[in-house]
């Protein structure tokens, strides 16, 4: 499993569509922050603004797991390339198990890893600026990532759902459009995450990744046994 997974890795140029959701994913946390810095004297930033604008992250990476599945799955059906790759003597089964866990620890270590760097960022702009009233603590800041981190596991599963729709037309265009859709979905469901309880999080992290193993079953149940038309 372990060589399939490092030989999708070499295979996709991974590298060009992080640097671009990493890029997007700042242009829009610097939009938001940007935004709350500058209608503070109107409304008052709190730490609830604070959180939302470091979990507003989680929207690009969802859009960038539908780009790899776009390009694991959907071209790679389009271009008749996966048929070369079910030609070996390993199982369709673990072919395709192997391009989804690449898709899902890709999503979860960069929606993580930006959360951490944004929350950075605005932490020390505010101990220069001031722009959050009452303050914010980094013993606040662990406790919430410590509480969330379940979360961005479930949003990589959420982050499969395109799948389903991608591959009923096989049509990139749908699988993208599709993951915007889910990614601003939930991106607006991330305005009240700092008010609720640890309980909350972990239903609506099992619910996420329930649907997300759900459509992702749906939509490969039948490629063992199909050929790529």
């Amino acid at each position: 499993m372990l060589k399939l997974i490092r030989l999708e890795w070499r295979k996709i140029n991974l590298r060009q569509y992080v640097f671009g959701a990493l890029a997007a994913c700042f242009a829009l946390a610097g939009l938001l922050f940007f935004a709350m810095y500058m209608d503070r004297s109107t409304f008052g930033a709190t730490s609830e603004d604070f959180f939302f604008v470091v979990d507003s992250t989680r929207m690009v990476f969802i859009v960038f797991a539908g780009i790899l599945i776009s390009r694991l799955f959907i071209e790679e059906y389009n271009d008749k390339t996966i048929s070369l790759m079910f030609t070996y003597p390993i199982s369709r089964k673990k072919i395709i198990i192997s391009k989804l866990l690449i898709i899902i620890c890709a999503t979860f270590f960069f929606i993580h890893v930006s959360r951490i760097f944004v929350a950075a960022v605005l932490y020390m702009l505010n101990s220069q600026l001031n722009f959050i009233d009452g303050g914010i603590t980094i013993h606040l800041i662990m406790e919430y990532f410590k509480n969330t981190v379940i979360y961005d596991l479930s949003f990589s599963g959420i982050s499969l759902v395109p799948l389903f729709f991608g591959m009923l037309k096989k049509s990139v265009r749908t699988t993208i459009i599709t993951s915007i859709i889910i990614a601003i979905f939930f991106g607006i469901s991330n305005e009240n995450l700092s008010d609720l309880s640890i309980g909350s999080f972990i239903v609506r992290s099992l619910v996420f990744i329930i649907i997300g193993a759900a459509a992702s079953y749906l939509a490969i149940r039948n490629m063992e046994r199909k050929d790529v038309t």
